[in-house]
């Protein structure tokens, strides 16, 4: 039986959890890969496990319960933000289209979130004949922070579907509460 990335890390962290680091919200520092970046400061969603970022300075938050998570981190040294946004949905696709190949994917502008006017966001999707997927990708120019949300759901619908964002980035309130908490400590 084959099995999705997304079901292996999810299965990883919840036997960890099991073994004592259950998931629960709070207070990190992930720390920048270079002096040019300042740490990333956040409150980890409640509900949600952390997982590594493919290699970059950032987590991925996986919802246990759903197809769907948040990630929070910069580009790597080097990488512009468009390749690292390809980066992010080559996961994304990777985690619930096992086979997919030349994936389309279609994108819209999504409004900055309350008090951080500067950030610019997009909103994307693609889909196969059996499923949706849904990526919003934000950055935040001024400490040059990426951070998002993707979910998966049936085009036929079921009980275990991701939760998408409406058409301005709202509607997942851990989401909304991550983007409140991203921040970063200034260089001392």
């Amino acid at each position: 039986m084959k099995k999705s990335i997304f079901a292996k890390v999810v299965l990883a962290n919840v036997l960890l959890s099991l073994l004592g680091g259950a998931a629960i919200a709070s207070r990190v520092r992930l720390a920048a890969q270079t002096p040019d970046k300042q740490p990333i400061i956040l409150k980890i969603p409640n509900g949600y496990m952390p997982a590594e970022l493919s290699g970059h300075a950032g987590k991925l938050f996986l919802d246990p319960k759903k197809p769907a998570g948040m990630f929070v981190g910069y580009p790597n040294d080097g990488q512009d933000i468009s390749a690292f946004s390809d980066e992010v949905k080559g996961i994304v696709v990777k985690m619930f289209m096992h086979d997919a190949k030349d994936v389309s994917w279609t994108s819209v502008a999504l409004p900055p979130h309350k008090n951080f006017e500067t950030e610019t966001g997009s909103l994307m999707t693609t889909s196969d004949d059996k499923m949706e997927l849904q990526l919003a990708f934000y950055v935040r120019p001024d400490t040059g922070v990426a951070y998002g949300y993707f979910a998966m759901r049936h085009k036929k619908g079921a009980s275990d579907d991701g939760k998408f964002l409406d058409s301005s980035g709202a509607g997942v309130k851990a989401f909304d509460e991550l983007a409140r908490s991203i921040g970063v400590k200034p260089k001392s």
